[in-house]
């Protein structure tokens, strides 16, 4: 049976790698040979299963976005309100549940996300309403080091995201139990200092937790405390067995235990989480009253089983394997002997240690110690004293006022000294590629020590090595994806000139922290001898200053206060390479056509960057006489059509152009009449926003592409899948 369960899992895993999502009509042959070979082949059968369950269930969760027209255009949605998400800038986040599309019914109904801005409330939940919005398929942007929001979104069972436009009608319902008992305890914590982390530990409410509350806890490792999962439904289970067999026996503790984990889970709003612990925890407690034994791993894997053959998008779920892996490392430890929880606690912080790594791009110093004390404090006071809390709101309201005024002075004191810890001693380390590689070769050769015959990875873990130690290339460029906006990163080995930051929202949401910061680091860069501001649109300047009190740099250019002004003519040697600025002639940076043109060039390979400069700058820099060859060129003005005059591209006459253009952005950038003047030039052309990050090396014979298109499995690429696709009859 072990096999069996094993062999489905992995083919429902086998979603995370899939090149490309074939076509439906594969799902039957998979299945027949599912069937056929159900007997002679009972692990192949499995796995063919696994993997014809999860391209139905991809297929049918994804049908209706081929619909014509989907993307970029308003459409009239009716749908209800599966979750709300309230921000801290003011704004909210909803998953909706919709039941119709401009009038057509759709089955299933799909889960979108949806933004919700302004003044007015937003939809509560289970609320129904109708809507204007825009919608766009699961797309994330594609650099190093940046969080996959395409994954995450298909991970939680969400196919779409958008905004809304307008809001025509709701219709609201009756209050439900779980919000009614929400609103008590809201008002109940009314003015507690520790009311956010409160509502995080009863109800999973976590919108009120800061940005810095946040880098808190992933700095001390202890985020998991915050997500309602094994730790605290396995407490509350135990609570409830331990007085279920006081009053009611054995099996009545089994009741109870489940009764109670039940009801947490229902309290937590069964987030996706909860859900994983709930279904193992009742597997075990079922097994238990049932009086059967089976091994930890078979529990595991079962767990699994039925959580993937109700939602095959979990293995996209980095929390879903952290879980798995975290509970598989449990089994590995479990044993008796003394300092046990240490040695519990110190054999998950080294076997979790890759994955944390690899997912996170760092490790944090302090996370065992943090948990070894953390843990018995939530287990044995801190949860049960809030869920004592909690049933005195519902049934002796007056009496809960102690208790919560004692968790009141114990959280703010807690947190204030952990708040402390993390600014005082910066215990998360931020590790670069190559760091990770090396954590990654010292733990492969620990591993050749232990295991008999492991001494044969030796070579490969010299080959990891050389890898590591192999010098770069002279001078690379990157051409990052941050959406509608301009961020180049040119480099020299550990030397590295940055030319514009992305844009900045409202919502706190900016390209230096979602992008610019966890590229510099996985490169192991700490700081700029250069950065460079082409003028002042916010698509281009709205980091500077956050980054120039991060990373320091040596040189600040462009449009800024207290900066060097570009001016024509202006020249330094950096390195190996030259830097001259074309344009502006008089220093300016509030117009598009003040922009900083720079072009950096090692005698052999150039690049020319031009911010956002239109024709009549293209028509001034002509006439000017100026070099401006460059085989290498990022488009003026993102390829808007107002740019890249027939005159100017061959002036330049480039190799290549790069145009910065969002993913599907309203303005339809880089224009049609753009793309065609540069392709009659012979000029190649790539897009930020259809291929993520482009990465160039500067060789001998020209610039040499690192990667080909948006990396990684069919989830990258659904723009494309969907344009291939044929329409829904």
């Amino acid at each position: 049976m072990d096999k069996r369960l094993f062999f489905f899992c992995a083919g429902v895993s086998s979603l995370l790698i899939w090149p490309w999502l074939p076509a439906r009509e594969w799902w039957l042959a998979l299945a027949l040979l599912s069937v056929v070979g159900w007997r002679s082949r009972p692990a192949l059968a499995c796995f063919l299963a696994g993997l014809a369950w999860a391209l139905c269930f991809t297929h049918w969760q994804l049908g209706w976005l081929q619909q014509p027209g989907l993307a970029g255009h308003n459409q009239l949605v009716v749908g209800r309100v599966a979750e709300l998400q309230q921000r801290q800038d003011g704004s909210n986040r909803l998953i909706v549940s919709l039941k119709s599309l401009d009038g057509q019914e759709l089955s299933p109904r799909p889960r979108v996300l949806l933004s919700w801005y302004g003044d007015a409330p937003p939809p509560a939940r289970g609320e129904g309403f109708s809507a204007i919005t825009r919608l766009y398929p699961p797309h994330s942007l594609a650099n190093p080091g940046t969080f996959n929001s395409a994954r995450w979104l298909l991970g939680q069972g969400i196919s779409a995201r958008g905004y809304l436009s307008a809001t025509l009608s709701r219709q609201p319902v009756p209050v439900a139990l779980r919000e009614r008992l929400l609103e008590r305890f809201r008002r109940a914590t009314e003015g507690l200092a520790s009311a956010p982390w409160l509502l995080a530990l009863s109800f999973g409410e976590r919108g009120g937790l800061s940005a810095t509350d946040w880098e808190m806890l992933r700095a001390l490792g202890i985020s998991h405390l915050f997500a309602i999962s094994g730790l605290h439904i396995g407490l509350v289970a135990g609570l409830g067995v331990l007085a279920g067999r006081l009053l009611g026996g054995r099996r009545g503790g089994w009741l109870a235990g489940a009764l109670l984990a039940f009801g947490y889970a229902w309290l937590a709003g069964f987030a996706v989480p909860t859900q994983r612990a709930l279904v193992m925890l009742l597997l075990w407690l079922g097994l238990a009253a049932w009086g059967r034994f089976w091994t930890g791993r078979r529990i595991l894997l079962l767990a699994m089983a039925l959580l993937l053959l109700g939602m095959p998008w979990l293995v996209l779920n980095q929390g879903f394997w952290l879980s798995v892996l975290a509970v598989a490392a449990l089994l590995l430890l479990a044993g008796g002997g003394g300092w046990r929880l240490l040695r519990l606690q110190l054999g998950l912080t080294l076997l979790l240690l890759p994955p944390v790594m690899l997912l996170f791009g760092g490790v944090s110093w302090l996370s065992l110690l943090a948990n070894l004390v953390l843990i018995p404090l939530f287990s044995l006071l801190l949860i049960p004293l809030l869920l004592l809390a909690c049933v005195l709101l519902v049934l002796w309201p007056a009496l809960a006022g102690p208790p919560l005024a004692l968790l009141d002075l114990i959280f703010s004191r807690l947190m204030a000294l952990l708040h402390a810890l993390a600014s005082g001693w910066s215990p998360w380390l931020a590790l670069s590629a190559t760091s990770q590689g090396l954590v990654l070769l010292v733990l492969l050769l620990g591993l050749c020590r232990l295991l008999p015959g492991a001494d044969r990875l030796l070579p490969a873990a010299g080959y990891l090595l050389l890898l590591a130690l192999w010098p770069g290339p002279s001078w690379e460029v990157r051409v990052l994806d941050v959406g509608q906006g301009l961020s180049v990163l040119v480099t020299q080995g550990q030397r590295a000139l940055l030319y514009d930051t992305g844009n900045r929202f409202p919502s706190g949401f900016n390209m230096a922290d979602a992008v610019v910061l966890p590229l510099l680091t996985r490169l192991g860069l700490e700081r700029l001898d250069y950065l460079v501001i082409s003028h002042e649109d916010s698509d281009h300047s709205a980091n500077r200053d956050y980054l120039a009190e991060r990373l320091a740099p040596a040189h600040r250019w462009g449009a800024w206060q207290g900066s060097q002004h570009c001016r024509a003519g202006q020249q330094a040697r950096w390195g190996a390479l030259t830097l001259r600025v074309l344009w502006p002639r008089q220093p300016g940076g509030h117009r598009n056509n003040d922009s900083c043109v720079l072009r950096i060039s090692d005698g052999r390979r150039s690049l020319l960057l031009t911010g956002d400069i239109e024709a009549g700058a293209e028509r001034a820099l002509l006439s000017s006489g100026q070099a401006l060859a460059a085989d290498l060129l990022i488009s003026p003005h993102h390829g808007s059509r107002s740019s890249s005059t027939v005159a100017f591209i061959r002036a330049v006459d480039p190799a290549l152009v790069v145009h910065t253009a969002g993913f599907a952005n309203r303005w339809g950038f880089p224009s049609a009449e753009v793309s065609a003047r540069f392709r009659r030039a012979g000029v190649t052309q790539l897009v930020t926003g259809e291929e993520g990050m482009i990465h160039l090396v500067a060789g001998p014979d020209g610039w040499r592409r690192q990667g080909r298109g948006r990396p990684g499995p069919w989830y990258h690429r659904l723009n494309a899948w969907l344009n291939e696709a044929k329409p829904l009859e």
